[in-house]
């Protein structure tokens, strides 16, 4: 998951006397996947909506979970002129879902925000027994396995405005994730993009499938930014602020490799910040371990000598490009290779 905090999938609940009956027309109607309970293996990239259907005799511990690939609003629009809508007895939303996606210790996460915020700790399925819609759930990721995220069984109950509330977490929530873990294990770093072709759309796109694919951390925020150049004219830049678990020399390698195609033009800067102090591809070659990669020696050419520092950086750089490659699956890559094709295109 790209974002610390991001929204997650709407549930209604539907409660009726024929609950195979319902559960069985839903699977056959819409585009949906039986879950093995609420919160449980659901892509929230995907799931637009997850549909619990309960028994009027039974239990929330006997509903039926559907994960739903279709906005709310369309299923709700189908229901009303359902065949089998004389067999619902009730159907009703609940509150809206925010998920935080930082893992680690997320107890000590919970036991801050209960003391900060007005909020109970619930379990997924006693949700089923409330009577209204109002304030917001807050849902914590367990397992980040891709396409079946898995999520804790508690979660908690925030009577908050939901739009009020997702804002306040997007902004605090490296404050929450602090308590996750131990200080030193994440750092706080900056990624500024710079396209002099202006193909930022593709290039967002292409730095995203990146940091998903390569496990580069979660993005906190993101914003336009103005630098000036040498020659004191200012240029537009995109920074991604970045909560990383890397340690930032080794994120800096991956952001050489991505800043050239596969096939070796350079198609777009990536200035990697930590503390304020950029992290350049001299800091790379500074690395004793990196140069011994690269040299196959610790012995360094002093900077004096441009020729030999420009050829270490030749070096360098195509040692970052087959490093970030490597870790790239061979069917994504071709995802890449379009993205570059089409950012090369662009600037034609």
């Amino acid at each position: 998951m790209l974002r610390l905090v991001s929204t997650g999938p709407r549930i209604i609940a539907v409660r009726t006397k024929e609950q195979e009956k319902i559960a069985a027309y839903f699977l056959e109607q819409f585009d949906c996947v039986v879950m093995e309970h609420m919160g449980m293996g659901i892509d929230p990239d995907k799931t637009r909506c997850i549909i619990c259907v309960v028994d009027e005799n039974g239990t929330a511990a006997t509903a039926k979970y559907l994960g739903v690939y279709q906005p709310v609003e369309f299923i709700l629009c189908q229901l009303m002129a359902a065949p089998v809508r004389e067999d619902i007895a009730v159907v009703r939303a609940l509150p809206p879902v925010v998920i935080f996606n930082g893992m680690g210790n997320v107890e000590a996460v919970m036991e801050k925000m209960l003391k900060e915020f007005s909020c109970e700790a619930s379990g997924l399925d006693a949700l089923l027994h409330r009577e209204n819609n109002e304030g917001v759930l807050l849902v914590f990721l367990r397992e980040d396995i891709s396409g079946q995220r898995k999520f804790h069984d508690k979660l908690l109950f925030v009577q908050e405005d939901y739009a009020s509330l997702l804002k306040y977490l997007t902004i605090h929530a490296p404050r929450y994730l602090a308590k996750a873990f131990a200080p030193d294990a994440w750092h706080m770093v900056d990624i500024r993009m710079f396209d002099r072709y202006e193909a930022y759309e593709v290039q967002y796109k292409r730095l995203l499938e990146a940091i998903d694919i390569l496990d580069l951390g979660y993005i906190v925020t993101e914003t336009w930014d103005r630098e000036v150049t040498a020659f004191a004219d200012p240029v537009g830049t995109y920074r991604i602020r970045l909560m990383t678990f890397m340690k930032p020399i080794e994120l800096k390698k991956l952001l050489v490799g991505l800043e050239y195609s596969q096939g070796g033009t350079r198609i777009v800067d990536l200035d990697l910040f930590w503390h304020g102090k950029k992290i350049s591809w001299k800091d790379l070659l500074d690395d004793k371990e990196t140069r011994k990669k690269i040299k196959k020696t610790a012995d360094f050419f002093p900077k004096s000598n441009f020729f030999a520092v420009q050829s270490d950086r030749a070096e360098l750089i195509k040692y970052c490009r087959e490093a970030t490659m490597a870790k790239i699956a061979e069917k994504e890559q071709e995802k890449f290779l379009n993205y570059e094709q089409e950012i090369c295109r662009l600037a034609e």
